[in-house]
């Protein structure tokens, strides 16, 4: 009779298990769901699979190719998430065309933290989405509260971050576009103690696990426009010579010259002015109330509209009558238009008659040249004829060259 009983409960229990929702299925049903939401894209999970690592180990279980990103958790645990280059790709391409495209042979390029920014959003809608569907609290808690943290560069970083005792990971083989391509996501999340409470999960209530679908998809430009900008404030620019440079040590002065709180230049790290402000203080931190800001430029002015903007005087000349030019020509001209009156100009002497030189000889009426009456006439030679005529090559001796 017991064992007859034996026997049930465990069928029961295998049947049980079969049906209820496990982490591996959460992250399957999710992975799905959250493509074709967030971007309209078709992912599906081939394969999901899991095994423990010591946390002395979990450098082993990273890749250098792949875009390394950490998560922050609750109570201060850190969890490694990874993304193969080609799921990478396919997110970016997703966004920019509305497509994926298969991959080529070409190398890989290195992953960068504009990837990450690009992979953050769907990271996070994957884990907040699969946290509230598993039924074992265990598994819950594996999951539960984890977000993008900061893009790691390199493998050593990532190893150095993550400091648990040990690890479980989840390989998850994705399936894109309908066999176009396939990525990988690898998820490595630190092993909590049994007991522990279960993290609520952040923008979502409790009551309805799965969120309103979104009306529009994310697309690259919302991703981009969330990214971090680090800023400058500039009070002074100082140019030295690098031999000065070298020379500085503790407790030298450098004089900045003259410098003014109200004409600071808020730029990029990489020294792009992008505004101009005052430097000050509010609830007693520093601050800068911007002024102008870089993409505000002159404009051309060019018509008549424009000239209230342009804060010029009207220097249009007045009609000008024959009155006007009688009671002083050019003067009175320059009086009414406002303009300085010009120095008169001294009289110039009167330069005195030339000459009459049409009696010259050798000139004609028109004071051309004549040759007939410059150079005198020319015997005639006389008849040559009779010379003997002249042997201009006369026969040479033959040398002899030996």
């Amino acid at each position: 009779m017991d064992t007859i009983l034996h026997r049930k409960a465990k069928a029961g229990r295998a049947e049980h298990q079969a049906r209820a929702m496990s982490l591996a299925k959460a992250l399957r049903v999710t992975l799905a769901k959250v493509a074709e939401e967030k971007f309209e894209m078709s992912l599906a999970a081939l394969s999901i699979r899991s095994q423990m690592c010591e946390g002395e180990e979990i450098d082993q279980q990273l890749s250098e190719k792949d875009l390394l990103m950490l998560f922050d958790g609750p109570d201060g645990a850190r969890a490694a998430l990874m993304m193969n280059p080609a799921m990478v790709g396919a997110l970016i391409q997703q966004q920019t065309m509305g497509r994926v495209l298969p991959e080529t042979d070409a190398a890989p390029r290195p992953m960068t933290p504009t990837d990450a920014a690009i992979a953050a959003p769907f990271l996070d809608a994957l884990l907040v989405r699969a946290a509230v569907l598993p039924e074992d609290p265990a598994e819950q808690r594996l999951i539960s509260g984890f977000r993008f943290g900061a893009p790691v560069e390199d493998v050593r970083v990532m190893a150095l971050s993550l400091d648990a005792p040990a690890y479980k990971i989840l390989h998850v083989d994705v399936d894109i576009a309908g066999g176009v391509r396939q990525g990988r996501i690898v998820m490595c999340l630190p092993q909590v103690e049994e007991g522990g409470a279960i993290p609520e999960p952040q923008g979502q209530d409790s009551q309805t696990p799965t969120p309103v679908r979104p009306q529009q998809p994310v697309t690259l430009a919302d991703t981009v426009m969330k990214l971090s900008v680090d800023l400058r404030i500039s009070l002074a620019r100082l140019r030295i010579p690098l031999r000065d440079l070298g020379k500085l040590a503790a407790g030298d002065i450098l004089d900045l010259g003259a410098t003014d709180f109200a004409k600071v230049r808020v730029q990029t790290l990489a020294g792009r002015g992008v505004g101009r402000g005052t430097l000050g203080q509010l609830d007693g931190v520093r601050a800068v109330q911007l002024d102008a800001t870089g993409d505000v430029l002159p404009k051309m002015q060019r018509r008549a509209s424009d000239r209230e903007q342009m804060d010029l005087p009207d220097i249009s000349a007045p009609a000008f009558t024959a009155d006007t030019t009688e009671q002083g020509g050019a003067s009175a001209q320059a009086q009414a238009s406002g303009l300085p009156d010009l120095p008169d100009l001294p009289d110039l002497p009167d330069l005195p008659d030339m000459p009459d030189m049409s009696d010259l000889p050798g000139l004609d009426d028109e004071g051309a040249i004549a040759p007939a009456d410059v150079l005198p006439d020319l015997p005639d030679l006389p008849d040559m004829s009779d010379l003997p005529d002249l042997e201009l090559s006369p026969d040479l001796p033959e040398l002899d060259a030996g």
